[in-house]
C-alpha cells in the first residue's frame, strides 16, 4: 500500500461548507470580503452543529456519489458517518483523527498535534481556506437568483499558491451565511460538489459521540497525511 492513503471523502472541502448561524442578517452586505468576514464570524459563533451531504465526484466522465451525515462539537470535534460507502466513517476527538474505510479493514489514525495539517470545518479551517485563495464573487449579480429558490452568494476561489487540494472552488452562501454548496475542481481534472440538507445548528452532542473505537480486525496506519506546507 503506497505510504499516504488515498481517501474516499475530500475531507479538505469540509473545510468550506458550513456556516453558520446568523437568523437576523440580511443580504446587506455588497463586497465579497464582507461577505467572507460574515460566514467566518458567524461559524466562530457555533457551538456545535449537524447535517446530512451529498457528495458527487467526476472523473474522466465517470460519476459516483456518497451521502452521509456529519455532526461538529466546538471547537474541534467532528464525526462524520457514511450510509454510501456503508460503515465507512471518519472521527476527531481535537486531538487524533480515525479515517475508517471497511472495504479495506483499515483506519487511518493522524495525530493532529504534530505535523498533521488535516483541515476541519472550524473557524481556523475557514481562516486557512479564505488565506491561502483568491476570492471574488461568480457573478455581476448578487445575491443570484436560483431556479430552486431564494437567491444565493456565489463565491469563486482560486489557489494563491500551487499546492494539494482543489485548485479552484464554487460556493453558495444563503442569506444566513451559512454555505450550502460547495464545488472543487484538481489539478487532474476531478471534481466535486457538496451539497447540504437539514442543518440544524447549537445541537447538545455529548463529547462520548466523538470516541472512536477500533472495529475488530481493522489494521491501523499511523499518521499517513502529509502536511501541504
Amino acid at each position: 500500500m503506497k505510504n499516504k492513503i488515498l481517501l474516499i471523502i475530500p475531507i479538505f472541502i469540509f473545510s468550506t461548507i458550513f456556516g453558520l448561524e446568523a437568523n437576523a442578517y440580511k443580504f446587506d452586505f455588497v463586497t465579497v470580503g464582507d461577505v467572507v468576514k460574515q460566514i467566518q464570524a458567524n461559524f466562530g459563533k457555533l457551538r456545535s452543529y449537524q447535517a446530512n451531504f451529498n457528495i458527487t465526484s467526476t472523473r474522466g466522465g465517470r460519476p459516483s456519489t456518497q451521502t452521509g451525515t456529519v455532526k461538529y462539537k466546538s471547537p474541534d470535534k467532528l464525526l462524520i458517518e457514511f450510509s454510501n460507502p456503508a460503515g465507512q466513517r471518519i472521527v476527531s476527538d481535537g486531538k487524533t483523527m480515525w479515517i475508517y474505510i471497511p472495504a479495506m479493514r483499515v483506519v487511518a489514525e493522524q495525530d493532529l498535534r504534530s505535523g498533521g495539517d488535516v483541515p476541519a470545518p472550524t473557524a481556523s479551517g475557514l481562516r486557512r481556506l479564505f488565506s491561502r485563495y483568491h476570492y471574488r464573487f461568480a457573478g455581476k449579480d448578487q445575491p443570484e437568483p436560483q431556479k430552486t429558490g431564494d437567491p444565493l452568494y456565489t463565491l469563486q476561489l482560486r489557489q494563491k499558491e500551487t499546492r494539494s487540494g482543489y485548485r479552484s472552488m464554487k460556493l453558495w452562501v444563503n442569506k444566513d451565511y451559512m454555505i450550502v454548496r460547495a464545488q472543487g475542481e484538481t489539478s487532474t481534472g476531478k471534481t466535486v460538489e457538496i451539497s447540504f440538507s437539514n442543518i440544524k445548528t447549537n445541537v447538545d452532542f455529548q463529547n462520548a459521540l466523538f470516541r472512536f473505537e477500533l472495529p475488530q480486525g481493522a489494521r491501523t496506519i499511523k499518521n499517513p497525511m502529509v502536511s501541504e506546507e
